[in-house]
């Protein structure tokens, strides 16, 4: 096969065979950008073989299929979700959280009425999840013994048929995009049910 031939193969194979590039939708991290850029590397080096030896094997020849894999997968990353993009930055917020029921220690039921107070930010509505990302802005979501059960619209949230023993529960302040801020928000608890 010529080396045209391969790298036309190369190049078709980064259309139709998912990259870590092409698993997402929206911007890269870095290190996203740096997988893709590794593996597409290693696969094209693969296929062009450099070190291959032919009957005219030349310092420009193994250049060339060193070359080539470089070109198509900066080609590669140019059209994929990446596209030189790099994630924007997380918002910071300033406001605190704290779970005023239930208290530490408390003895409750197997149904509990969880509240919160959120100082210096405002509990938006589960219809505003777009928009630009402030970080006085966002609602909260509740954890019990380390799986989410709830996300909180408001400083109030109802749970259901608690299992009897030791409770952990963690709350955090979020983003109205579901995401941490930069400077994440968490408060926590202790609690018993009977």
């Amino acid at each position: 096969m010529s080396l045209l031939r391969r790298a036309a193969a190369l190049g078709a194979a980064t259309l139709v065979v998912p990259a870590p590039a092409y698993a997402h939708t929206g911007v890269c991290t870095a290190p996203e950008k740096l997988t893709t850029v590794v593996i597409g590397l290693i696969a094209g080096v693969a296929v062009m073989r450099p070190w291959r030896r032919t009957m005219r094997t030349t310092a420009r020849g193994v250049l060339v299929r060193l070359v080539i894999p470089a070109v198509i997968v900066s080609g590669a990353l140019a059209t994929t979700a990446c596209g030189g993009k790099s994630a924007p930055a997380r918002p910071a917020t300033s406001a605190r959280l704290q779970i005023l029921e239930p208290t530490p220690n408390q003895v409750t039921g197997a149904d509990l009425t969880i509240r919160f107070a959120v100082v210096g930010g405002t509990v938006v509505p589960a219809t505003k999840v777009s928009g630009a990302l402030r970080g006085d802005q966002g609602h909260i979501h509740v954890s019990v013994d380390g799986a989410l059960v709830s996300m909180a619209f408001g400083t109030t949230q109802d749970l259901h048929g608690l299992k009897s023993g030791i409770h952990a529960m963690s709350a955090e302040w979020v983003a109205i995009d579901h995401l941490p801020f930069r400077n994440r928000v968490v408060a926590d608890v202790l609690f018993q049910v009977r």
